[in-house]
């Protein structure tokens, strides 16, 4: 009796044992790291072609939902490789429960200091802006509608209102007036095949700012403010410590196209309307 009797306490304390060693690897770390970059043969952002081929490093620390996260662009200005068009990104925020909010402030190397312009809207070369974005992913919540919600608008640096002849508007104190310009993006995730991620994006501004040149969106119903219709195809393969991807992409900006131009969509840099790419990353972290 008294011998059943241990080797049943041994076997509850090796069960136990057990359970708590499982339990705590799968436990997740409330510290959490992810340094990897991207390799990209164009830079594709939001309907716009941004830059030739390039290279994206970005290094991610996280606390319990809270992050900071330093991203860079280091590539050509176009396919020809004329110039270098390098960026810094630094985003801090909030990410858990499907719901992120985050500011990131964008630096571009013209050769200003690192704060110039940031709070001056009159300075039209200003190096520096800063976005606020708040976003939602209802994929968080239920695997069955994998849908994302993002609205971005810029809160600093160069970002000012024209009237229809071009020219600033004012405020009260003299001051360019702020135009707050946004973009609006809805995203859907289509898993195929081999683990092939299809994603469907539409991003739109809905008054007018950056991304439709500080004009009006809505022209006479010729011109609408539908900045992005995109298509992306992903792979992702998992290692230990590492995650590769590779992926294609396609970006068409209806902004400006009537059915007057609508064969002269394919310009040069920022002015091309359809624009293709595609990439290759690897990510490594705990």
């Amino acid at each position: 009796m008294k011998r059943s009797i241990i080797i049943l306490a041994l076997t509850l304390i090796g069960v136990s044992a057990f359970s708590f060693k499982v339990s705590a690897e799968e436990k997740e770390p409330n510290f959490t790291f992810e340094i990897g970059a991207d390799v990209v043969s164009s830079y594709l952002w939001r309907g716009q072609n941004l830059g030739g081929l390039s290279i994206q490093p970005s290094v991610t620390l996280d606390w319990k939902g809270i992050y900071i996260c330093g991203w860079a662009n280091i590539g050509a200005d176009n396919w020809k490789f004329q110039e270098l068009n390098p960026e810094l990104d630094i985003t801090i925020g909030y990410d858990n429960y499907g719901v992120k909010l985050d500011l990131t402030h964008f630096y571009y190397f013209y050769g200003d200091k690192y704060f110039k312009g940031l709070e001056d809207p009159n300075n039209k070369f200003s190096s520096s802006t800063m976005e606020l974005h708040a976003g939602l992913d209802v994929g968080e919540w239920t695997e069955i509608v994998p849908l994302t919600l993002d609205w971005y608008t810029t809160v600093l640096g160069y970002d000012p209102v024209f009237d229809e002849n071009d020219n600033l508007v004012l405020n009260e104190n003299g001051n360019a007036k702020r135009a707050f310009s946004t973009y609006i993006e809805l995203g859907y995730d289509i898993t195929l095949p081999l683990d092939i991620i299809l994603g469907l994006k539409v991003g739109f501004t809905p008054w007018k700012g950056m991304l439709t040149e500080y004009k009006e969106v809505w022209n006479s119903g010729q011109t609408v403010g539908l900045n992005n219709l995109q298509l992306r195809a992903e792979r992702e393969f998992e290692l230990k410590h590492a995650c590769f991807n590779i992926w294609g992409e396609v970006m068409f900006n209806c902004y400006g196209v009537t059915k007057n131009n609508i064969i002269n969509i394919f310009g040069e840099g920022a002015t091309q309307k359809l624009n293709a790419g595609l990439g290759v990353g690897i990510y490594f972290g705990n």
